[in-house]
């Protein structure tokens, strides 16, 4: 009985002052409130953070521990749409975005799924863009005069003058960077003289062609960051 009077005083006290309740009071009655969409914005910014954490070598297993984390928020569909809307925006820039492109290879290369695919994708488009223009050429005896393929991944002249190959001297063939890397994982001797060419110790083709390209871009970054 003592304790319903109390109750009952303790109502009217609120009645007549306007107290609130508490959140002890509430107790679990308040509904958890959904945590608002992520915007492209948010969007961009997650993902430069995983671009990142992948620069700085933190591998497969962390970049696909990273996305899991994320996917209760953002599911694969929806990076995969949000990245097709981001490179069409990155191939209508007039900024090279050669170092964002890079990353975009890089994330590609640890073969992440869909996610990685369309970034690998999106990536080399835009390393890309620039048609006939070389980025590696070599004089040795298999002389390889090497050019980028166009964005849409059509075929440009890659001249491949071998003697013991070509029966015609100084025969023209085309191919694209995806046949080059096939050429480089066949020729154990061609990865040999051109990572000797690139200054670089390593046997791995996708690192030697991701450094054609970065060697490639690097005089144009050079000379942006100058200007």
């Amino acid at each position: 009985m003592l304790r319903r009077l109390i109750q009952w005083f303790k109502r009217l006290f609120r009645s007549l002052f306007g107290g609130k309740p508490t959140s002890s009071n509430m107790g679990d009655h308040a509904p958890d409130k959904p945590a608002p969409p992520l915007t492209d914005t948010d969007l961009e910014f997650l993902f430069n953070q995983l671009l990142e954490g992948v620069h700085q070598a933190r591998g497969k297993d962390w970049a696909q521990k990273w996305l899991d984390n994320i996917e209760h928020r953002v599911s694969t569909q929806r990076w995969v749409e949000w990245l097709r809307r981001f490179g069409e925006r990155l191939l209508a820039s007039p900024t090279p975005n050669n170092e964002l492109a890079a990353r975009f290879v890089q994330l590609g290369n640890l073969g992440l799924g869909q996610v990685g695919d369309v970034a690998y994708e999106i990536g080399m488009q835009v390393l890309t863009r620039n048609q006939g223009e070389p980025i590696w050429e070599y004089d040795g005896p298999d002389a390889v005069n090497t050019t980028l393929p166009s964005p849409n991944n059509d075929p440009v002249e890659e001249k491949v003058s071998q003697a013991e190959n070509s029966p015609t001297e100084g025969a023209t063939q085309t191919v694209t960077l995806d046949q080059l890397l096939i050429m480089l994982q066949q020729d154990q001797n061609l990865r040999q003289q051109i990572a000797q060419q690139l200054s670089i110790d390593t046997d791995d083709p996708q690192l030697i062609v991701q450094e054609l390209i970065n060697q490639y871009h690097a005089p144009s970054q050079s000379n942006t960051e100058q200007t």
